[in-house]
């Protein structure tokens, strides 16, 4: 299992720090999540052969985005990414190469608590939509490849980014 840094073998990452204040009560509920506890995410940019990105829709968040999740534990981060997008868009994906790191903070003014999204470039095996999409308690209603960034997009700058990188080749 490798949870290395990737901020620490690759140094042409995008990185950027996200930093959300919040109310005492409602930081204690965030840092008890998956995220904090883990200190990981994966997200994916998967491109077809026709450039095209692949993007969930959730519904509880009313926007399209990257796929991806939480690592479990004894996971490394490819292991992680490859899940997920396998759960929330029933793409089966070969990781190629991390492109981003963002540190995504919490505070309430006096504590605060962080977890690193780390966005991976992926290839898919197959470009077929899985019909039961996301697990349990996720609201993942649709998936879908697209040619273009749609509207609404939770985390923009950090989809723009991923899906440049990936279609350019960046490295």
């Amino acid at each position: 299992m490798d949870r290395s840094d990737p901020r620490t073998t690759y140094g042409d990452l995008y990185e950027a720090e996200h930093r959300h204040e919040v109310e005492p009560d409602r930081f204690d509920e965030l840092v008890d999540g998956e995220p904090f506890t883990t200190g990981w995410v994966t997200v994916a940019s998967v491109l077809d052969g026709e450039g095209r990105l692949l993007l969930i829709y959730d519904e509880d968040d009313e926007s399209w985005m990257l796929p991806g999740g939480t690592l479990q534990p004894g996971e490394s981060l490819t292991e992680s990414v490859v899940r997920e997008v396998d759960e929330e868009a029933g793409v089966p994906i070969v990781p190629q190469r991390p492109h981003s790191a963002i540190e995504s903070v919490c505070t309430d003014g006096e504590r605060s608590a962080a977890f690193t999204v780390v966005g991976f470039e992926a290839t898919p095996v197959s470009t077929t939509v899985g019909s039961d999409l996301g697990v349990d308690d996720e609201s993942i209603t649709d998936a879908a490849w697209f040619a273009e960034l749609p509207e609404p997009l939770f985390a923009r700058d950090h989809a723009e980014a991923l899906f440049e990188r990936a279609r350019t080749g960046s490295r």
